[in-house]
Formats: C-alpha cells, sequence, structure tokens
C-alpha cells in the first residue's frame, strides 16, 4: 500500500475533509453572527456553499474503446480485497451496456444501474438518457454474498 492510501481511504478522507469543511462554516456562520457581522448577504453566500459541499459527490468516469481494460481496471480498483473478479472482464465477457456503479452513503447500499443496450439504437443521448431512471435496470450489490 502506498503513504497516501487505498483509493477507499482516499474517498474516505475526502468525505471526512467535507464533513469537517462545513462543520468549520457553521461554526464561522456563528462567529459572524455573535460579532455583528453576519449580514443577508453573506448568509446566501454561506448557505448556497454549504449547499454545493452537502450535494457532492465523487464520480469517477472509466470511458474509452472496446475491450480495452476499463472494467478489468474497475475490478482491481474497487473489488481486489474480494479476491475475484466482481465484474466480468475476461474473453468474450465484456459489459456491453452503459454501467454505472453506485454506493449511496446515506443507505449504506452498493448497486449496479444498468442501461440496456437496446436503448442505444433510439435517439436519446447517454446524458439524456441518465435522467431517465426508468430505462435503466437496478441491481443490489450485496457485500456478503
Amino acid at each position: 500500500m502506498s503513504q497516501q492510501g487505498t483509493l477507499s481511504q482516499q474517498v474516505e478522507a475526502y468525505h471526512d475533509w467535507k464533513k469537517d469543511l462545513i462543520r468549520q462554516i457553521g461554526r464561522y456562520r456563528l462567529w459572524l453572527q455573535d460579532n455583528n457581522l453576519f449580514s443577508e448577504d453573506i448568509s446566501t453566500r454561506i448557505r448556497h456553499g454549504l449547499e454545493l459541499l452537502i450535494e457532492d459527490e465523487l464520480t469517477i468516469a472509466f470511458v474509452g474503446e472496446y475491450s480495452r481494460g476499463k472494467t478489468e481496471l474497475i475490478n482491481a480498483l474497487f473489488f481486489a480485497s474480494y479476491g475475484q473478479r466482481m465484474l466480468p472482464s475476461e474473453a468474450g465477457r465484456t459489459t456491453m451496456c452503459p454501467t454505472e456503479l453506485f454506493f449511496d452513503r446515506t443507505s449504506n447500499e452498493s448497486y449496479l444501474m444498468l442501461l440496456p443496450i437496446e436503448t442505444r439504437t433510439g435517439e436519446l443521448s447517454l446524458q439524456q438518457q441518465r435522467k431517465r431512471p426508468e430505462n435503466w435496470v437496478r441491481h443490489e450489490l450485496a457485500e456478503d454474498n
């Protein structure tokens, strides 16, 4: 393991940093109020900054040509500790449809979203498809299985 830790440790450190920053901004807001330096404009700016921090999510995209090792890289980065490939990546078994992996911190759930390959023949772009959850198929990822 490198000095900077594993990817999951770095992501966790990022979330810890965000939580600490949110706490510090709250303390700053109280300090401004206690010292009569608080205004509606400052309140709006602080609220907007906090909303951005709270809504911020880390997104990692793996994009490349067909059969170039994207899934193998994902297996190595996120699933190495399981001792096996969690996503198909051997010869003849490729990920043919757009696939998104998620971890929902609020519910502590991992899941996979697949956009059926048939949808790619339509007029909608992938970005437009992302806004249509009814077109995606969700598969829960049970970590204990």
